[in-house]
């Protein structure tokens, strides 16, 4: 009998502890708030994917999107833009970019306005060749990430230059203030940062001892119930006399200068340099390191925004950052005195205006298609790809030809030549160049434009070999034979030719009726068979669909909406009509 009630009084208890835990976490989830999205993929986490060979990298597949319109995409490597191919064409060059958030640069550009894109076309300004920059940078990367991409990576898209822009997260190892301490500022998102604490809150390097957490910590991470009463002033206290008891932990430096008695320390970031360069000219490629520009106290004329900008960070940091690179400077510098694959340009003073950086690490961008800056850095850097990839060849004076504020593929000559009357306008003082009658007329007119376009009987002049076929009928005309074999072939060198459909249907409104007639599957297609040969006009115009559709999101969202084909065909039926800016690519100041 007593066995009895003991059993039954236990029972009853133990079925009033689980109802009272029951009706405890219901409560507590219902007072908790809600625990932030751990899973969602963000532009603040996602360049922490792991990988073995490179340590972090950004997240594949990544799509950052504004509304209904996606700047970047991150692709199946890793890496921002288009899914490159191992393949490459003989006629086109290859750069390869690796760096952190000041290389990958803005998230709110579109591709061609990113430093990889203004690269590109900085480069194929001064060659007049085409050139493909495969974008491999790691935003809050560091020289080691850029490293293991290139070598386990990088090295197989078998570039004709590797080039980094690496410096300003990489010198944080000089203090261990910004290398295990900082939780503020330009580098609170840091990779290495966040590892170095993480790292130190469980791993102690001294004794080996690996903190596991503890059972309040298990079961508070599953129960709210758990979480509430674990931060309670009796648990709490209970929990911090219980740590006291584990390995020491580092405190936290109060004076406020910042060292460089360690500057040993920075020779990682200067090895990892050199190991890339060793990859790059034992596999014939050239090898060019750029240190990246910063926000000099010492060196800089500063203005409002400048000021702003150090306001909101720790001023004996930037006064710290002067202290490191002369240091940092000495050594890159020893060390392209000694190693001839190295080449290496100081860019951390080339900044002395106010009108380039917003804060520390990443330049400006004063809306989503410009920035200054970033103009300046990819002139600088390309000009240096040029003198080392082209040394003793020779190459036109693109400041003699190149008009200012044109894009970088437009040729003045090419235009005057196919379009006399305009020279005569020009002296007339009616336009100032010939871009600006193309811009302001010819364009509707659907003119031969200065971008590269089509010329079968060069072609043909150049390749003889392809006249049999082509009047055997194995090819319809030349231009078929260079999209299908002769790209990649290299036979033609130059910059890419942006085949416009809308314009070349509009020039031509007999090809529009034989396309809708079904004649034709496009206007390609007739300009493939029958167009080259008849030297059609506005296939070539040298349109910027993403020039357009940026400015202009009511026709992104009519597009969008299947109201139009492009934003090419809305400018032709309505947007010039609306007074609406015609797009015609990106400028190039440099």
């Amino acid at each position: 009998m007593f066995l009895r009630a003991v059993s039954l009084i236990v029972g009853n208890a133990i079925i009033l502890i689980v109802l009272g835990l029951v009706i405890g976490e219901w409560w507590a989830r219902s007072i908790a708030p809600p625990k932030p999205e751990a899973k969602a993929i963000t532009v603040l986490n996602q360049h922490a994917a792991y990988q073995p060979w490179s340590g972090y990298r950004n997240t594949p597949g990544f799509r950052y999107e504004l509304g209904n319109w996606v700047p970047v995409v991150v692709n199946s490597w890793g890496w921002r833009g288009a899914e490159p191919t191992i393949a490459r064409s003989k006629s086109v060059r290859r750069a390869m970019l690796l760096g952190d958030s000041v290389a990958f640069s803005c998230w709110g550009c579109r591709e061609e306005a990113s430093l990889g894109g203004i690269l590109k076309r900085a480069l194929e300004l001064r060659t007049g060749e085409e050139w493909e920059v495969i974008n491999a940078s790691v935003p809050a990367g560091f020289s080691s990430i850029s490293l293991g991409t290139l070598a386990h990576d990088g090295m197989q898209f078998q570039p004709d230059v590797v080039t980094t822009l690496n410096g300003i997260n990489d010198v944080l190892v000089l203090d261990e203030r910004t290398m295990l301490r900082m939780g503020v500022g330009l580098f609170k998102h840091s990779i290495y940062h966040t590892t170095q604490l993480d790292m130190d809150r469980i791993f102690d390097a001294r004794t080996g001892v690996v903190q596991r957490p503890g059972l309040l910590d298990q079961v508070a991470s599953k129960s709210a119930l758990f979480e509430v009463v674990s931060k309670s002033p009796l648990i709490a206290g209970l929990r911090a006399h219980a740590s006291a008891k584990g390995p020491p932990v580092a405190p936290v430096p109060t004076n406020s200068g910042y060292s460089t008695s360690n500057p040993e320390r920075l020779d990682t970031y200067v090895n990892n340099q050199l190991a890339m360069s060793y990859l790059a000219e034992g596999s014939g490629a050239k090898f060019v390191g750029f240190l990246s520009p910063y926000l000099s106290l010492r060196h800089k004329v500063l203005g409002d925004g400048d000021r702003a900008a150090i306001k909101a960070q720790d001023h004996a940091l930037l006064t710290w950052l002067d202290d490191v690179h002369p240091i940092l400077r000495a050594k890159l510098q020893k060390a392209a005195a000694e190693h001839a694959s190295f080449s290496y340009v100081d860019l951390s003073l080339m900044f002395t205006d106010e009108q380039v950086f917003a804060d520390l690490a990443h330049v400006k961008y004063e809306s989503l298609e410009k920035s200054l800056g970033y103009d300046m850095v990819a002139a600088r850097m390309a000009e240096e790809i040029v003198r080392v990839l082209y040394a003793g060849k020779s190459l036109p004076n693109w400041r003699e030809t190149h008009v200012k504020g044109a894009p970088h593929d437009w040729n003045e000559q090419t235009y005057l030549a196919a379009n006399p009357d305009v020279s005569a306008m020009i002296a007339e003082g009616r336009f100032p160049n010939g871009f600006e009658h193309y811009r302001s007329v010819g364009f509707l007119e659907f003119r031969h434009s200065g971008f590269p376009s089509w010329d079968e009987e060069a072609y043909l002049a150049a390749n003889p070999d392809l006249v049999p076929l082509i009047r055997e009928g194995v090819f319809a005309s030349g231009y078929e034979h260079y999209v299908k074999h002769g790209k990649a072939e290299g036979r033609r060198s130059g910059l890419p030719m942006r085949w416009i459909e809308e314009t070349y249907l509009a020039a031509n409104p007999d090809v529009a009726a034989a396309v809708a007639a079904g004649k034709f599957k496009n206007g390609e297609d007739h300009f493939m068979k029958i167009g080259a040969v008849e030297n059609r006009r506005g296939g070539f115009s040298g349109w910027d669909e993403e020039g357009y559709l940026v400015p202009y999101g009511d026709v992104r969202n009519a597009v969008i909406g299947k109201m139009f084909r492009s934003g090419c065909e809305h400018y032709l039926r309505a947007g010039a009509v609306e007074k609406r800016q015609i797009a015609l690519g990106l400028t190039s100041f440099y």
